[in-house]
């Protein structure tokens, strides 16, 4: 009886053991770098609003969000991006930079997959490009 109970314990303890740990699927960015967001939910940002997105470690995100500065956690598991919560500043803004705010975080609690291609950044949710980034 004892035998029946440990072999399904040990089984489990493999197979927690093989799971992948969390990767940075930022890795391939300079750290630091600036990438100016150009697009969020594929409408283009208003004139005079400025959001960005850097790297400045393994793992985080930092940047300004149209109105307020931000910073976060960026994983990825088993081929899978994960935003965590964003933190920042709480100021007020006037229309449109609070909107575009807005806009940013609800698109980056979404973001799913990154994808990297020379000067473009790109953040996906469910297959569509949220957040569109150049540098």
């Amino acid at each position: 009886m004892r035998a029946i109970v440990i072999g399904p314990l040990l089984a489990l303890g493999l197979v927690a053991g093989c799971q992948s740990e969390p990767g940075d699927p930022l890795e391939a960015i300079a750290p630091n770098a600036i990438w100016e967001v150009v697009a969020i939910d594929g409408k283009p940002l208003p004139d005079g609003v400025e959001v960005t997105l850097t790297h400045p470690e393994k793992g985080l995100i930092a940047g300004k969000a149209g109105c307020n500065h931000y910073n976060g956690r960026i994983s990825e598991k088993d081929g899978r991006v994960r935003v965590g919560e964003l933190a920042g500043t709480r100021m007020m803004c006037p229309e449109p930079a609070m909107g575009v705010e807005k806009a940013f975080h609800s698109a980056m609690a979404r973001v799913d997959t990154v994808k990297l291609s020379q000067d473009r950044l790109e953040l996906i949710a469910q297959g569509d490009t949220v957040i569109e980034a150049t540098q």
